[in-house]
């Protein structure tokens, strides 16, 4: 072992760290020619403007993934129950059995249909749903009602219970940008039409007075949803006691279609179609998906930055190889190996990977975390979102840096294979000749 050293002792290249890392770093550090070292600078530079600019991006995208997430569970369940071609009349039943599995939460009953609300100033087609007071409480929805959400949700209940005052205008829960659109306030009454639950076919329409708002930050769901309660829901449609169908709450969202896939089977193994189940993945997998293919083209888009730099890696190699021309046949005269010149300048074109990456991650993790703090406003009704989200995965940042590397050490390859060739001959008279024509 210490044979195969002994020219590196000989050029004065001594200790425990591997020659080849020392000559690089050599190289590397070496006051160089005013070409060399810009090209240097600038590939370093765009390095880290690649990786800086994926980790944001990527970064946001992963937030706007989540907090669009966590706003469409916040109103809707993980999944929901129907029944085929019928109405659902066995849901307590339903409800308990599925609430036996061990991953289920919660299932809860809902009316869900479409109509038209409108006040003295304003008029506005939404989504309404009839809610279990009680069962809502426990549930994501009273985040976005508010500290009071206690009392509104048992005045919803209370307002259309049996017990309640012959002559008492049901209550009625919206959204806050819907209520800027009818311009009304909490007490006011408003009208409800449906052209279902009508005598011989006609439009049904119902007084129902505003008990309070909630805001998810989702201007959908703010502008087109109302919430009313289940009982007068079913009186309103005069679905009697049956319901739309099932909401259904699990441990872990990602997994509902698996958890629920065997339990809804079970649910009548004679008729294997009777149920139907949707969970949140495919009621918004559009919406999802094209979510997703937008990540993946910027990403693809910016990661071009990185091509870039890589080729620039390329064109520093080889302006480095041809002003060091003369040292490296000094060092295969020495008796370096064509594989210790090969290790020398990829190990040159990876720590200007390394440095671009190191860069370009604290970038743009400070970036994030400035993003963060301080926060960038939306327009919800373009982005369906207000606040500007960040969420940093280490595994994300960790793929960007790692496609950085191998980047940087593909770009090695060609150059140091040149230089590992090249003869120790050539390298001499050709530096010679040079010096005589200077």
């Amino acid at each position: 072992m210490r044979r195969s050293f002994a020219w590196a002792d000989r050029a004065g290249i001594k200790g425990g760290v591997p020659f080849e890392l020392k000559v690089a770093l050599r190289y590397l550090a070496a006051k160089r020619k005013a070409g060399v070292s810009v090209t240097g600078v600038l590939t370093v530079a765009g390095v880290a403007l690649g990786v800086w600019a994926l980790t944001v991006v990527t970064s946001v995208w992963n937030g706007f993934e989540t907090e669009f997430l966590d706003k469409l569970l916040g109103i809707n369940a993980h999944a929901i129950v129907l029944r085929h071609h019928d109405v659902f009349r066995d849901h307590r039943e339903i409800a308990a059995r599925l609430e036996a599995h061990p991953e289920v939460q919660r299932a809860a009953p809902f009316v869900y249909s479409e109509v038209i609300t409108q006040s003295p100033r304003g008029v506005q087609g939404v989504v309404l749903k009839g809610v279990d007071p009680e069962v809502s409480r426990e549930l994501p929805l009273a985040k976005y009602i508010g500290d009071d959400h206690p009392r509104i949700l048992e005045v919803l209940g209370a307002r259309s219970s049996t017990s309640a005052e012959v002559g008492t205008v049901p209550g009625i829960l919206i959204g806050t940008e819907l209520q800027e659109s009818l311009h009304v306030e909490v007490g006011d009454t408003i009208s409800i039409i449906s052209p279902y639950g009508g005598r011989s076919g006609e439009a049904r329409t119902s007084p129902f007075q505003v008990v309070g708002t909630f805001h998810s930050g989702m201007f959908e769901f703010d502008s087109r949803m109302v919430f009313i309660a289940l009982r007068e829901a079913q009186r309103f449609f005069r679905l009697y006691d049956t319901v739309t169908g099932l909401e259904v709450w699990t441990e872990d969202p990602l997994r509902s279609q698996a958890i629920l896939g065997e339990a809804v089977l079970e649910l009548d193994p004679s008729d294997p179609f009777a149920y139907e189940l949707r969970d949140w993945s495919r009621t918004n997998a559009g919406m999802f998906g094209a979510m997703r293919t937008q990540k993946a083209i910027i990403s693809i888009a910016l990661f071009f930055i990185v091509i870039v730099a890589a080729f620039n890696i390329m064109a520093t190699l080889i302006l480095l190889i041809l002003e060091k021309g003369r040292e490296i046949a000094v060092l295969k005269s020495l008796g370096a190996s064509r594989r210790s010149v090969l290790l020398v300048f990829m190990i040159d074109g990876q720590l200007v990977g390394v440095m671009g990456c190191a860069v370009g991650i604290v970038l743009g993790l400070v970036t994030c975390s400035v993003l963060e703090h301080y926060g960038l406003r939306l327009d919800p009704r373009v982005y369906f979102l207000e606040q500007f989200p960040i969420v940093v995965k280490p595994a994300e940042v960790a793929l960007v840096a790692l496609g950085a590397l191998l980047l940087s050490t593909a770009a090695t390859l060609f150059p140091a294979l040149r230089a590992a060739r090249a003869s120790p001959v050539d390298g001499l008279v050709r530096r010679t000749v040079t010096a005589r024509k200077a």
